[in-house]
């Protein structure tokens, strides 16, 4: 059995035959910061597992910080390099720079392979498998994909469903199952809505046979006109 690791130590099976060692997990607690050239994640406590490549921050203050978004979480934060994944759970919420806000029980969030190699590490440094640092080998934003009480926030609307998935290039937002669209006192429900989080034009829409229902207040200083939308019956 593998020896349990030690409060900031690394976990380092001793090999009977050689005598020698390897390192196969790290653990840090206690105000963790870790650092890239442009990304800070930020948590109570952080285990990394270099076999699988995967990295577990967990916490109080859950948060990772890049020039593009911030990612927010309650209960847990992974992120899955192989996979060019970041998954976070609980009350998990992605800001982006201009104010755009997705959120939900569980957010999965989809990166591009890197452009640029990940920098060489110093001489002094332990070695590494290659394409194991979670961080180093993170790309761009794709894709976020949300489960549980999904919410989507425009500088208008508020839009809350099932499930949902947002894609930052085009700033298209999907949701679907019991789709609920607020904007001022005015809301509207359907089965699924796109929301264009860059223009905040929102569409909605029902199954087939069935008509998109809510309540309109007329002359609410609050809202804007409403998105195109069959109005409900009287």
């Amino acid at each position: 059995n593998k020896p349990a690791a030690g409060k900031g130590a690394a976990s380092s099976p001793l090999d009977a035959d050689s005598g020698g060692s390897e390192i196969y997990r790290l653990e840090a607690e206690g105000n963790v910061r870790i650092f890239t050239a442009s990304d800070i994640a930020v948590a109570d406590k952080a285990v990394y597992d270099i076999d699988q490549a995967v990295l577990l921050l967990t916490g109080s203050a859950l948060k990772l910080t890049t020039p593009q978004q911030v990612l927010t979480a309650r209960d847990s934060m992974e992120y899955w390099s192989a996979k060019h994944m970041a998954v976070g759970r609980g009350l998990a919420t992605v800001t982006t720079a201009d104010g755009r806000r997705v959120s939900g029980d569980t957010l999965v969030g989809y990166t591009t392979p890197p452009d640029q190699p990940a920098p060489p590490r110093p001489a002094a440094a332990a070695p590494a498998r290659p394409g194991a640092d979670p961080l180093m080998t993170s790309g761009k934003l794709q894709r976020v994909e949300g489960f549980g009480n999904v919410e989507v926030r425009t500088a208008t609307e508020i839009i809350r469903a099932a499930r949902g998935v947002y894609v930052p290039d085009t700033g298209i937002a999907r949701l679907a199952g019991t789709v609920r669209l607020t904007r001022g006192q005015n809301q509207l429900n359907g089965d699924e809505a796109v929301v264009n989080m860059r223009t905040g034009i929102s569409t909605l829409s029902n199954k087939p046979g069935a008509r998109v229902q809510g309540l309109v207040v007329p002359n609410d200083p609050q809202a804007a006109p409403l998105p195109g939308a069959a109005r409900p019956k009287p």
